[in-house]
């Protein structure tokens, strides 16, 4: 059903956690399906230098936001 790609970014997904000191923060969720996903930034002289995620909920919500 879903791509080599797509499970290879659903079991191993790349820039999963969260940063302690995050300066940017944003959730969202649906509450059709129910799922989840965190995103906390490190922001320095407006650029993004570091991004991770937490996600909760099937394998294509993990393995986008993996991408």
């Amino acid at each position: 059903m879903y791509s080599e790609q797509v499970m290879d970014h659903f079991m191993n997904p790349r820039n999963m956690g969260e940063i302690p000191d995050a300066n940017g923060v944003g959730e969202v969720g649906n509450p059709t399906c129910g799922d989840i996903m965190r995103i906390t930034l490190r922001i320095e002289d407006d650029r993004i230098v570091d991004a991770k995620f937490k996600t909760f909920g099937c394998a294509a919500a993990i393995a986008s936001s993996s991408m």
